[in-house]
């Protein structure tokens, strides 16, 4: 029985050779892979867009939070709540730098406090006071 099994196997593959044919050519790595940007993805993100991953802003940006620093320029990006806390993201309109509301104070991008600066979040509002008891008041505006 083996000997006939063996010979049948043998007759049918031997007829038969399986052809390919193959209608395109193979794509390329940078055909198959084209990003809409160009950031590495293995790079950490950052805030300013340093693609060295060091996430420090221009030296003019620098300056202007520095020295002309002030409330009325910030707009309320979004509020978010954890289990412990609601904290807002407030966006400078000059610089187009970020901040956020947590616990009480205003931090920059880095997570240092802004002196002089404090808020608080009420529902989706925002409430920020400086040292000299200016009140600055932000609604977060949905979308209708």
């Amino acid at each position: 029985m083996r000997p006939i099994l063996t010979f049948l196997f043998l007759l049918c593959a031997g007829g038969a050779s399986a052809q390919v044919a193959v209608s395109t050519p193979p794509a390329t790595v940078e055909q198959a892979y084209a990003p809409v940007n160009q950031r590495d993805p293995f790079l950490p993100a950052t805030v300013f867009g340093d693609q060295k991953g060091r996430g420090k802003p221009d030296a003019s940006s620098q300056q202007v939070v520095k020295g002309t620093f002030t409330i009325y320029n910030l707009a309320l990006t979004g509020i978010m709540e954890d289990a412990y806390a609601r904290q807002a993201l407030l966006r400078d309109q000059t610089t187009g730098l970020l901040y956020t509301l947590k616990s009480g104070r205003l931090l920059d991008s880095k997570k240092k406090r802004v002196p002089g600066v404090s808020g608080v979040v009420k529902g989706k509002q925002v409430v920020l006071m400086t040292e000299d008891k200016k009140v600055y008041q932000l609604n977060l505006r949905e979308k209708e």
